[in-house]
């Protein structure tokens, strides 16, 4: 059978292997590397998910490069591991995933992933791989160039940024930035400096200028929150008149928000605690300011406990 033809059984969805990722695997396999004078041996290899042997084939009979297998080697190692992801997700739609998949995208992921051998990188991109699996368009071509030119320090440093992102009413994410504020930057105390942000900057994953959003203190709910704990913000004196609240920070790109969707990271309550501290003390005569954990942080549906302001148990402390 002829790459063609296979690369139209791939995006027809027929059963050609056991699951999706194998069958986007085989086709990009059939699709880049195989000739129209594919044996039905070598075909049947690739049903039965036995790539390496296809592959060393390849390299063999001339029709692949060293470059081309260590591509190749490298995708595969990233495959394994979205495939382990797969298999730990208990969800219906990541057993019986029946999406008609963008197989350019998957062209474009293998482009870009067979050069990374790093382990910890390949982890990062199993990540993305199982995520688009799962989820199909959750990952822009924009995020994939993003991806590709990210380096392992570059990428740690916002796995490391992303513990500390913050979301406000409008679903913006972002960094705070509390140099003009308050005394205190507290994003040097993680280590959060101005060459971080020019590096994350320069990576494509935070906006270059720092913002002054505004928080609607007529709308609900009124502030700032991560993935568990809200900071509610109200003016202690009211006229009736359309209030809002000026904060200065550095928002996330598009490719940076649909990286944070696949890293997961456990939030760090201690960073929006002592930003709640500072703006408590600087502007104690006209907000009052407390902290609450989120119950539900769906927006047409928030819910977060009014009966213990964690943030005055902080100062307290």
């Amino acid at each position: 059978m002829d790459p063609n033809t296979m690369l139209e059984i791939a995006k027809t969805g027929a059963p050609i292997l056991q699951s999706s990722l194998s069958g986007i695997v085989g086709a990009i396999l059939g699709t880049l590397f195989l000739r129209r004078n594919t044996t039905a041996t070598e075909f049947e290899k690739l049903k039965a998910e036995k790539f390496s042997e296809v592959t060393d084939k390849l390299l063999a009979d001339g029709k692949m490069s060293y470059l081309e297998l260590y591509r190749c080697n490298n995708f595969l190692k990233i495959a394994q591991l979205a495939d382990a992801i797969l298999s730990d997700d208990d969800t219906d739609s990541s057993r019986q995933n029946q999406t008609e998949y963008d197989f350019d995208w998957f062209i474009r992921f293998f482009d870009a992933a067979g050069y990374i051998s790093n382990q910890e990188m390949q982890q990062l991109w199993a990540q993305v791989l199982a995520g688009e699996i799962s989820n199909h368009g959750l990952f822009s071509f924009r995020t994939l160039e993003t991806l590709r030119n990210l380096n392992q320090r570059e990428a740690k440093l916002f796995q490391t940024v992303s513990k500390l992102v913050l979301t406000e009413q409008t679903g913006i994410k972002f960094i705070l930035s509390m140099s003009d504020d308050t005394a205190v930057d507290i994003n040097e105390a993680y280590g959060i400096g101005r060459q971080e942000f020019i590096i994350l900057e320069d990576c494509g994953l935070v906006n270059s200028l720092r913002n002054d959003n505004r928080i609607s203190l007529n709308t609900y709910p009124s502030g700032i929150w991560n993935d568990e704990i809200i900071l509610i913000v109200k003016y202690k004196r009211s006229d009736g008149m359309f209030l809002s609240y000026k904060y200065s920070c550095y928002t996330l790109t598009p490719a940076a928000c649909q990286l944070l969707s696949v890293l997961q990271p456990d939030c760090d309550n201690d960073y929006l605690l002592r930003a709640g501290v500072e703006l408590s003390k600087k502007y104690s005569a006209n907000l009052a300011i407390t902290a609450h954990k989120i119950i539900d942080n769906c927006l047409d549906s928030f819910k977060y406990d009014e009966s213990v302001d964690i943030l005055s148990d902080t100062q307290n402390a």
